[in-house]
This record gives structure tokens, sequence and C-alpha cells, in this order.
């Protein structure tokens, strides 16, 4: 372990002396967009995706990040839908929905923004995109002169906010689609002009933006993945505004005249996946016995900076009646006595539970260079040997391969629980038996119909009591383990205005944001 530790201190160190040489760069921007009375803003996130077009796989999350792609609809920070491109809107029936466009937008190509239009790019990321048509069950897409007239499947009470999910950012499709990896035209604030897959891409101000005359000139948008790399950047002045902090480095700038800190409780969980097709993890008595092994509460001290232990598959801050579920929870005891249930026994003394004669060894996936992953996995690896389970730590080049394949008996996972304001996206990516993200094989009938009647019901009350059931079925059944909300806190130098932070972190850079 001491090894890897080594080995890790040595990786941060180069991509700190990268990520410098990046922000210098950034920074000599600055000072000649300075010079000639222009704002310029250096920013980081901590990922992107492997290119820039927002119907391919998760990209969409860093234009919405960086106030480059814009949705029918979106989420306020007070995780309200709102009106984006669609200025207005209507449930005909059960299953018709018919938007009015809003009118005087363009593209940044200068196209203008009509119903055919958006109608051609929802139907464009549908067609490249498995998450597509599983977040909107669409039958058909029709315009009508300024109307876009949206028709499901079936009776569809998630539909309006998973209208919000970047993936559906609304794109030129008239333009060369191809160069969107680098270049995607859309209708934000800022258009980008060059991209460095996996470093930077540059973007401006697109001065005949719907919304007013954007805050900003230009902006460099840098992907820093890792937390202190991240905080050791913005602290040696090579970047203005950044993404998430840990609860260490944010000592550095809590009091501090130079730095703005904010923070709000967010909609992401940090769980872990157990994979219910290999052992022990096919067994539920297993399943809870690990559970009640996790010490809930210590795992939240040690992530820090106001992170909560959850229990369940939602945080409090999402509509699933979060207080009057019966949750998982820290108990040594029950955590014996299902052990012993499930047949596992210390039968050699070693300090280690076997069954029938065969040692009990776990594996928990983690790629090489995720830091926090690597933290929570050695907490949990403490805990569970405390509770005689043994518990290895595979390192990975990359956990998504095993992941796809199955490769795996426990996984993190780090998800955006309620990415459109609603409960239903993560529940019908990760839970249903046929779900896209399902990588644990959750399969049980009872959720499965619970699921279906959460996608048919409208009421927000019924919504949230669908969504109690749901929650506490996975919780009964131990379809995975589910650690902690973290909080999201972003930081900027104090001659930067206007940053916001969101409880869903995909949200970031808005057209207000600005720099003296």
């Amino acid at each position: 372990m001491k090894k890897r530790k080594r080995i890790s201190a040595v990786i941060t160190s180069i991509m700190t002396a990268a990520v410098m040489l990046f922000g210098s760069a950034g920074a000599a921007v600055a000072d000649d967009a300075a010079a000639e009375g222009e704002k310029h803003l250096n920013m980081a996130i901590y990922w992107f995706g492997d290119d820039l077009d927002p119907g391919h796989g998760w990209n969409g999350w860093t234009l919405t990040r960086a106030a480059v792609g814009e949705n029918l609809v979106t989420v306020t920070e007070d995780l309200e839908l709102v009106g984006q491109l669609a200025d207005s809107w209507e449930a005909v029936d059960d299953t018709t929905w018919k938007f009015h466009i809003r009118q005087g937008v363009t593209f940044q190509n200068g196209n203008p923004l009509t119903a055919e239009a958006v109608k051609s790019s929802i139907e464009r990321s549908i067609e490249i995109n498995e998450r597509g048509q599983t977040n909107l069950k669409l039958s058909s897409i029709e315009t009508d002169g300024e109307y876009v007239i949206f028709q499901t499947e079936e009776p569809y009470g998630a539909f309006l906010a998973n209208l919000s999910e970047p993936l559906f950012i609304i794109v030129d499709t008239t333009a060369d689609t191809d160069t969107f990896v680098d270049t995607p035209v859309c209708t934000g604030p800022y258009m980008v002009t060059s991209f460095d897959p996996g470093v930077s891409f540059e973007a401006v101000a697109y001065k005949d933006y719907w919304g007013g005359t954007p805050g900003l000139d230009s902006v460099t948008v840098y992907n820093i993945e890792d937390d202190n790399t991240r905080a050791m950047t913005l602290q040696a002045g090579n970047i203005d505004m950044m993404q998430r902090v840990t609860a260490t480095d944010l000592t550095l700038f809590e009091n501090n005249p130079d730095y703005t800190v904010q923070s709000t409780i967010g909609t992401r969980e940090q769980f872990l996946f157990m994979n219910t097709e290999k052992a022990p993890f096919d067994d539920e008595t297993f399943r809870l016995a690990f559970n009640a092994g996790i010490d809930y509460d210590a795992v939240a001290n040690v992530v820090g900076g106001g992170a909560v232990a959850t229990g369940a598959p939602f945080p409090p801050t999402a509509p699933c009646g979060y207080d009057e579920l019966s949750k998982a929870s820290f108990d040594p005891d029950l955590c014996a006595s299902l052990l012993e249930e499930a047949g596992y026994t210390d039968s050699d003394g070693d300090g280690y539970v076997d069954k029938d004669g065969e040692p009990l060894e776990i594996s928990v996936t983690v790629n090489n260079d995720a830091d926090d992953y690597s933290m929570l996995a050695e907490l949990v690896q403490a805990q569970m040997k405390d509770r005689g389970i043994k518990l290895v730590i595979n390192q990975v080049e990359n956990a998504e391969d095993d992941r796809a394949d199955g490769n795996f008996q426990l996984l993190f996972g780090n998800w955006q629980t309620v990415s459109t304001g609603d409960t239903q996206w993560f529940l019908d990516q990760v839970f249903r038996s046929d779900a896209t993200d399902n990588y644990g094989k959750y399969n049980d009938p009872e959720l499965d119909e619970v699921i279906g009647k959460l996608s048919t019901a409208f009421e927000l009350d019924e919504r949230e009591e669908l969504t109690k059931q749901a929650s506490q079925i996975i919780i009964d059944r131990g379809f995975g383990c589910y650690l902690v909300s973290p909080t999201n806190i972003n930081i900027a130098r104090s001659n930067v205005s206007n940053m916001h932070t969101f409880p869903i972190d995909y949200y970031f850079l808005t057209a207000d944001t600005t720099i003296e």
C-alpha cells in the first residue's frame, strides 16, 4: 500500500507540473485580454468526456458546465424546472407535450433556432445515444409553426424533467456534425473555438446570445481531475475559478479575502455497485451483512466538507421521502448474525470469515488515478477487516471496462441521483432489470413494477411516495451500498463575480459570471 501511495504522489507531481504549464498559458491569454480591456476567465472542472459532441456519452455535461449548450428546459439552484429554449409548454394529455420555442434565438453560427431545428437535434440525440430513447420514451416528434409536439409511447411523468439532461442540448444539425467532437454548434453564451482532448478547450462569447451580452469575452476550460492539483493550480493563480474541493484543501481558501467559497448540499451519491451475478453478492443475506458492517458516519467524517451519510440510494436533498425510510445503518451485531446466517464463520481463528472451508476474499475495483475512490476503498477495507471480511483493492487502468464487462465484485459509483431534478432518471438508468447502467444486475419484479408506476405518475406527491417505495426495496434487497452525499463546494478568486453553485453539479459557469 505504501508503494502505491508513493506512485500516486509521483503521478500527482507530474500532473501538477503539467497543469501549471497549461495554467501559465491561460494566464498569458488572460494578461493579453486584460491589456486590450477584455475579460478572460480560466476555470477548471474535474471531468471531461472523450470529445465535445453532446450526443456522445456524457459529453453534454461538460458543455453545460461551461455554458456552451442549452436545453428546452433547465433546473435552477432551487431544483425547479424552468424554460430555457422553450418559453412555455403544456401537457395536452397523458402522452402529448407541446412546447413553444423561444423566438429570436440563434445558433452560434447565426442560423435561427426553429421548431424543426429542435426536432432534428433531439432525434439525433436519440439516434446516436442509447440513453436517448430510455430517457424520453418517444413515439414521435412533430412541428407546428413555432411549436414542437412530442408524443410518448406511454404516459411518462418524468418526460419534462428528462428534457433537461445535457444529452438533449440543442445543436444545429444543418452544420457539419462531424466537427462537433471539437467545436459543437449550440445556443449558449459561449462558443467553443478549439479543443485539446483531455486537457482544455477555448471558448469565446457569443455576441448574439439571446439572453444578453455574456459577462466574459473568453474562457479557457481546463480538465483537472485530481482534486489536490486543481486546488494547487488555483492557489498558484493559474486559474480563476474551480469546481469541487476536498475538505482538506478547503482550509487553504476559507476565511481568506482573496477567495470566494460557495457550498450547497448536493444531489450526488458515492456508492458501491454490488455484482449480484458473482459470489458472495449473489446472496441477499450477505449483501445485507456487508451493508450493516459499514460505519456510514465515519465515512462521511473522512470525506468531510459537510458530506452526509446516506445508507439509501437517494440523498436527503432528493424528493424521495428520505426521513421516512428504514435505511441501512452501522450495526456490527447484525452484520455478525447475518454473516453466520449466510454460512460465514471464522472456523480457523485467523480473524477472517470462511465458508465450507474456503476463505472469503472480496475485491473492490478502483481506477489507478482515482484518489477519492482509493481513499474510500481503504476506509471500507479497514471497516470490513473489523467485521472479519477480507477486502482487497484491485487497481486497474480503466474501471469502466470492468464495469461494462461485469468483471467485478464491488465497484465505486459517483452519480447525480436527480440529475434532471427528478428521481426517475436514476432509477431508470441503474435499477430497472433491463436498465442501461444496471451494472449490479439487480433484478426484482416488485421494483420494476414500482418504477413502472412512477413512469405513469404525474402528481409530485405520488411520485415521491413511489420513489420512497422503490428506495426501500433497494435497501431491503441490498442492491448496492450507499455511503455518502458530498457537499458541492466551488471556489473563485475574489475578482470573480456571480459564481453560482448548484445542487446538480453539471451546472457551473453562467452568462452573468464575470471577472474584474
